[in-house]
């Protein structure tokens, strides 16, 4: 981890996300930005969490780890949010682990300072409230998805979620990895990009895929998963 001594970029940061509209100077203060790089541990589950973050930019995966040693994928997140809401209300240990899965940007703020200061404020609470509510949304829908559909049904839809121009995309996950998050193995992964390539609705080369088909791809995929 890099701390960016770089005090007006932080300060950009917390007027582009309105940061100092739900917290209090003060926290603004003892405010810190972070640089993550690519693979670097944020948060280990079941350890004491000793910062609130908000993430910036760059990209974070959100796991646990069970007792048999099978990683769940909870979700990524590649937009602006927040880690620490459960454990600053509960004063719990870390839920979660986060990884960065690409160069990531994060605001830190001791959770003692997040104790004294925020612990009673309404802007701030507003916003937790928010946050977990949305969470709580996106993991629900994110489970009935998984149960309820195929798997081929739910890697149209993973790959519809990441489409770029050309309706093509570049695999930035391993397969691992998109298999924990659509809820199956490695091998039924394997079969339905097989099957999606053997009904020619998309050419898989190595990690890049190319989609032939998009209104069959479109038609299979329904939902889309949120990956905020």
């Amino acid at each position: 981890m890099q701390l960016i001594e770089n005090r007006q970029l932080l300060l950009d940061h917390v007027t582009k996300y309105n940061l100092d509209e739900i917290l209090p100077d003060a926290l603004i203060e003892v405010a810190e930005l972070c640089l993550y790089e690519q693979g670097e541990s944020i948060l280990t589950a079941n350890e004491v969490m000793n910062y609130f973050y908000f993430f910036i930019s760059g990209k974070l995966k959100i796991f646990q780890v069970h007792e048999n040693g099978r990683s769940l994928l909870i979700q990524f997140y590649s937009g602006f949010d927040s880690l620490g809401e459960v454990e600053f209300m509960n004063d719990v240990l870390t839920t979660c682990s986060v990884v960065a899965v690409k160069d990531s940007e994060l605001i830190r703020i001791p959770f003692d300072s997040m104790r004294l200061y925020a612990k009673d404020h309404p802007p701030f609470l507003r916003y937790v409230i928010q946050s977990l509510s949305n969470k709580l949304i996106i993991a629900d829908q994110h489970h009935s998805y998984n149960l309820l559909n195929p798997v081929k049904n739910r890697l149209s839809s993973y790959l519809k979620a990441h489409l770029g121009e050309g309706n093509c995309l570049e695999l930035l996950d391993s397969f691992q990895e998109i298999s924990e998050f659509i809820g199956t193995t490695y091998r039924q992964l394997h079969r339905a990009f097989q099957q999606l390539e053997d009904e020619g609705i998309i050419v898989k080369t190595y990690r890049t895929i190319k989609v032939s088909d998009p209104k069959a791809l479109n038609k299979l995929a329904g939902h889309i998963y949120n990956l905020l």
